[in-house]
Protein backbone atom coordinates (compact mmCIF):
# COMPACT_ATOMS: atom_id res chain seq x y z
CA UNK A 1 0.00 0.00 0.00
CA UNK A 2 2.20 2.91 -1.29
CA UNK A 3 1.17 6.74 -1.24
CA UNK A 4 0.28 8.35 -4.48
CA UNK A 5 0.72 11.41 -5.02
CA UNK A 6 -1.12 13.54 -7.61
CA UNK A 7 -1.12 17.06 -8.65
CA UNK A 8 -4.53 19.19 -7.67
CA UNK A 9 -3.86 21.66 -10.46
CA UNK A 10 -6.04 22.44 -13.15
CA UNK A 11 -5.24 21.38 -16.51
CA UNK A 12 -6.73 24.61 -17.70
CA UNK A 13 -4.37 26.27 -14.87
CA UNK A 14 -1.49 24.47 -15.92
CA UNK A 15 -1.70 24.76 -19.66
CA UNK A 16 -2.28 28.74 -19.21
CA UNK A 17 1.03 29.17 -17.19
CA UNK A 18 3.25 27.20 -19.92
CA UNK A 19 1.81 29.53 -22.26
CA UNK A 20 2.04 32.74 -20.63
CA UNK A 21 5.91 31.20 -19.96
CA UNK A 22 6.61 30.81 -23.62
CA UNK A 23 4.93 34.35 -24.45
CA UNK A 24 7.48 35.76 -21.98
CA UNK A 25 10.21 34.01 -23.60
CA UNK A 26 9.21 34.79 -27.24
CA UNK A 27 9.07 38.09 -25.70
CA UNK A 28 12.76 38.32 -24.60
CA UNK A 29 14.09 36.63 -27.16
CA UNK A 30 12.49 39.27 -29.63
CA UNK A 31 13.83 41.96 -28.04
CA UNK A 32 17.45 40.62 -27.85
CA UNK A 33 17.23 39.89 -31.67
CA UNK A 34 15.87 43.58 -32.23
CA UNK A 35 18.79 44.85 -30.25
CA UNK A 36 21.16 43.07 -32.64
CA UNK A 37 19.22 43.96 -35.83
CA UNK A 38 18.25 40.17 -36.56
CA UNK A 39 15.51 41.58 -38.30
CA UNK A 40 14.41 37.65 -39.65
CA UNK A 41 14.76 35.85 -36.70
CA UNK A 42 12.83 39.03 -35.14
CA UNK A 43 10.21 38.35 -37.53
CA UNK A 44 9.85 35.04 -36.80
CA UNK A 45 10.08 35.22 -33.55
CA UNK A 46 7.22 37.79 -33.69
CA UNK A 47 5.05 35.70 -35.53
CA UNK A 48 5.63 32.80 -33.31
CA UNK A 49 4.56 35.16 -30.07
CA UNK A 50 1.18 35.94 -32.19
CA UNK A 51 0.27 32.36 -32.35
CA UNK A 52 0.81 32.22 -28.57
CA UNK A 53 -1.15 34.77 -28.08
CA UNK A 54 -4.07 33.57 -30.39
CA UNK A 55 -3.90 30.38 -28.41
CA UNK A 56 -4.16 31.95 -25.01
CA UNK A 57 -6.81 34.41 -26.50
CA UNK A 58 -8.79 31.07 -28.30
CA UNK A 59 -8.45 29.12 -25.16
CA UNK A 60 -10.16 31.99 -22.92
CA UNK A 61 -12.87 32.33 -24.83
CA UNK A 62 -13.24 28.40 -25.13
CA UNK A 63 -13.33 28.67 -21.23
CA UNK A 64 -16.25 31.81 -21.09
CA UNK A 65 -18.24 29.90 -23.66
CA UNK A 66 -18.46 26.59 -21.76
CA UNK A 67 -18.58 28.85 -18.76
CA UNK A 68 -22.08 29.65 -20.43
CA UNK A 69 -21.21 33.60 -19.78
CA UNK A 70 -22.17 35.94 -22.16
CA UNK A 71 -19.35 38.11 -23.45
CA UNK A 72 -21.61 40.37 -25.71
CA UNK A 73 -21.95 44.07 -25.48
CA UNK A 74 -25.41 45.06 -24.97
CA UNK A 75 -27.21 48.06 -25.18
CA UNK A 76 -28.52 49.77 -22.13
CA UNK A 77 -31.85 51.75 -22.80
Amino acid sequence: MGVRMTKHVLPSTDTESELASMARMLTHIRDSARALDAQAVEYCVEMALHAVADEIRHRHEFVITGAGLDTSTRRLQ
